[in-house]
């Protein structure tokens, strides 16, 4: 799947996980002409500080980033780095609306990312699948074609781990108190 997509937009393209405050590369494809990054499979980064690590954290509520980062201040990877769990729940909540997370120089100034999330049969997220693109590339018209492949990306994977959308909104209805 990440193959295909770093074909068809020729950046990029990663598959990674969340291990507690963590986020771990699993899996990545370059095109021919990669772009200068420095991770690799095996890497881990601060999740509250990357654009992947907001995708892992999209289904916490606040209380349980605060239960995840307990400390009154974060630390600062960059300028656009969450400080607080407070900030880092009101990012999510954006990002949740939108269905992916883009950002600029989020991590990596000279960096932008898009990713979306990989879920199981449960629902969970399991994974975020992404594409790095330089920065001065970036553009709102590029993010955005970027950004519609990466989601359907994403949902075909998910679709490989048997998540269905249907069905899981039609479980949430059955599931809701007084219903």
């Amino acid at each position: 799947v990440i193959a295909r997509l770093c074909d068809e937009i020729s950046y990029p393209c990663n598959i990674v996980v969340r291990d507690n405050r963590s986020i771990v590369y699993v899996a990545k494809v370059t095109p021919p002409r990669p772009l200068a990054s420095a991770v690799h499979v095996g890497t881990r980064l601060a999740a509250h500080g990357t654009v992947f690590g907001r995708v892992l954290l999209l289904d916490f509520s606040l209380a349980e980033l605060r239960e995840l980062y307990p400390e009154e201040h974060l630390e600062a990877f960059s300028p656009n780095t969450p400080r607080t769990a407070l900030d880092l729940f009101n990012l999510i909540e954006a990002d949740r609306e939108r269905g992916y997370v883009f950002g600029e120089g989020f991590y990596e100034t000279s960096i932008s990312t898009v990713a979306a999330p990989v879920r199981d049969y449960s629902g969970r997220i399991v994974a975020a699948l992404g594409s790095t693109i330089p920065s001065p590339h970036a553009g709102q018209a590029k993010a955005a074609g970027v950004a519609e492949r990466v989601c359907a990306a994403a949902d075909e994977l998910s679709g490989l781990l048997n998540y269905r959308p249907e069905i899981q909104a039609g479980a949430r209805v059955l599931s809701m108190p007084g219903h």
